[in-house]
């Protein structure tokens, strides 16, 4: 009886391991699949005779107001704001040019450990 069991448990493993043989072997053969079919455009309303106008422009948030009128003159809040944006921009600045300045130094003592080891 165990016989016939592991016979049979045999046969379904040869009959596996030969699907899956044929399966993978052939796969290659196996014709493309066909291209979808092109999308339809779809209908357009008629557009309208008017002029487009612009985008209202607005400002950002914490930004100063925008002067109305070109020759007034702003006010001192707004010349404030405008003298801090350029301090906090000019620090930015001299960070970011000792941070150059600073990893150009490193550079140039690897450039020179590698000079001095070849």
């Amino acid at each position: 009886m165990a016989s016939r069991t592991i016979l049979y448990a045999g046969a379904a493993v040869v009959i596996a391991g030969a699907g899956a043989y044929y399966y993978l072997n052939f796969m290659d053969d196996a014709p493309p699949p066909r291209p979808a079919a092109p999308a339809k455009p779809m209908a357009t309303a008629p557009k309208a005779e008017t002029a487009a106008t612009p985008p209202a422009a607005t400002a950002a948030p914490g930004a100063p107001a925008a002067n109305p009128t070109p020759g007034a003159s702003p006010s001192p809040d707004d010349v404030k704001a405008a003298q801090a944006k350029v301090s906090a921009l000019e620090k930015s600045v001299a960070d970011l040019q000792s941070q150059i300045a600073m990893k150009n130094k490193a550079i140039a003592e690897l450039e020179g450990k590698l000079a001095k080891s070849k």
